[in-house]
């Protein structure tokens, strides 16, 4: 074969292989995406955390997670979390750490709003917060009983975070109280309710009178935490945060996120078989293209040659 025509037939079958490989690629991380799985912990080991912004006062901040020893960590975990927002739920090491916050977009050396410290257990969930307002803001590690209810029953409690309801009585509208007085800025124990569809409202103790109702879907085995926050320009608002599913798996309620902070892993798995195996066919693939676009122009330069010849 001569030099030209090897060029032109490698290139041709280079070609068609990098495009079968980019298309492999491609589906694969579509594929792998659409299939991960929810967030949990990397070992049954290990705790899980997530980061909340409950003071109503308070900026959007950049959240920082870093080992209570050793060298202090400057990377940012969560940037640029605004009131009301809560990440979903990571892997993280037991052990101390200390939980900052900054303006969001400050200087990582800059002075931290609020510093405060974690000790993070095996097989414990927690949720760190900015409570409050003016200042009397502070720095809170909330502990999640994420553990399964009873079959059709679920548990509800309450993330007390509107400043406008200083002191708020939170019930369904048929009568059942959940939580008779949260205070602002604080977090009630858990309910357990029968699973089903529910009115809820908030109502506060003060006058004049501030109130809320948001729908509240409960399932068997699921944990809920229903939040009461103030709403944008007046009065007060409620939404309801999913924080563990019947399956037993986290959900994902993200909020705009950075690097991940030291010891803080995300895990999930990978492409499904169905994807994997498609990738599989496209490799195939490609390799069958290269053994007939070399086997073609084989025949063609051997054809050329014996006519040359003749």
């Amino acid at each position: 074969m001569s030099p030209s025509l090897c060029s032109r037939t490698w290139a041709a079958v280079s070609a068609a292989t990098l495009t079968m490989l980019v298309t492999a690629a491609g589906v694969l991380g579509v594929a792998g995406s659409a299939s991960a799985e929810p967030l949990a912990p990397a070992k049954a080991s290990d705790a899980v955390i997530r980061a909340a912004h409950f003071s109503p006062t308070t900026p959007g901040v950049d959240v920082y997670l870093s080992p209570f020893s050793g060298s202090p960590s400057r990377q940012v975990w969560l940037s640029n979390v605004r009131y009301g927002a809560v990440s979903s739920y990571q892997a993280l090491t037991p052990g101390v750490y200390t939980v900052a916050m900054r303006p969001a977009g400050a200087s990582p050396t800059s002075k931290a709003v609020l510093s405060w410290t974690l000790n993070a257990k095996s097989g414990t969930a927690y949720t760190v917060a900015g409570v409050g307002a003016g200042s009397s803001v502070r720095g809170v590690v909330i502990s999640d009983d994420l553990s399964t209810p009873p079959a059709g029953r679920g548990r509800v409690r309450v993330i007390q975070a509107a400043s406008r309801a200083p002191v708020a009585k939170v019930s369904s509208t048929d009568g059942t109280v959940i939580a008779p007085d949260a205070r602002f800025a604080t977090v009630t124990q858990y309910a357990t309710l029968p699973a089903g569809s529910w009115q809820v409202e908030a109502v506060s103790a003060s006058t004049p009178t501030v109130k809320a109702v948001t729908p509240v879907s409960i399932r068997s085995g699921q944990i809920t935490s229903i939040l009461v926050l103030d709403g944008k320009s007046a009065g007060i608002t409620m939404r309801t945060l999913l924080d563990s599913s019947s399956s037993g798996t986290l959900p994902i309620d993200a909020v705009p996120a950075g690097a991940g902070g030291t010891a803080v892993q995300l895990v999930h798995r990978g492409a499904s078989p169905v994807a994997k195996a498609l990738v599989m066919l496209m490799i195939l693939a490609a390799v069958a293209t290269m053994w007939w676009l070399d086997g073609r122009v084989r025949t063609r330069w051997s054809a050329r040659h014996v006519r040359a010849l003749g």
